[in-house]
């Protein structure tokens, strides 16, 4: 793969993300003066720690599948 294909890998790779975070926002509820995801008792912030974390996980992975080639 190419450098200039992994670059567009990546930017599809965050625009995908940034919408997840999106749809995960717009659903989020109040509770106790906290959001909350869904039913699991996850907070808004927790849930976005957790996507930036395997966001930059999987941009790690594209990079190095480059590197390696």
């Amino acid at each position: 793969m190419t450098s200039i294909e992994t670059t567009m890998k990546i930017e599809r790779l965050k625009a995908y993300y940034n919408g997840l975070r999106d749809g995960i926002q717009m659903y989020a509820h109040w509770k106790d003066g906290s959001q909350y995801v869904g039913t699991t008792g996850k907070t808004l912030s927790v849930a976005f720690v957790e996507l930036n974390k395997e966001e930059e996980k999987r941009i790690a992975e594209l990079q190095d599948e480059t590197k390696n080639r």
